[in-house]
């Protein structure tokens, strides 16, 4: 183990952004539970669509955990924007 640093640029829910040193850009920090239950949400769905083809809670759980990882994009945007930092990414709002 190494005694890295990191800044904390914003906390919110299970997620942070934060910024390891030597990095270009910051990430995203997600709590292990949270993410490990996106994981498995989007694996558990992927299966019942490959088997079903058609599963409505199959579609939903997707849609959930898109809508969830998509709130992690604009909570990391916005505070990459907060602080005048470019973003390492183009965003098509299409997504």
């Amino acid at each position: 183990m190494t005694d890295e640093q990191a800044r904390v640029l914003a906390r919110g829910g299970n997620i942070a952004v934060t910024w390891l040193d030597g990095r270009a850009f910051p990430g995203i920090h997600v709590q292990g539970d949270t993410f490990a239950g996106l994981c498995r949400q989007i694996a558990e769905a992927a299966s019942r669509l490959r088997h079903t083809g058609g599963d409505s809670e199959a579609s939903d759980d997707l849609g959930y955990a898109v809508e969830e990882m998509a709130g992690m994009v604009r909570f990391y945007e916005s505070a990459l924007a907060e602080r005048d930092i470019r973003r390492p990414y183009h965003h098509d709002d299409a997504g």
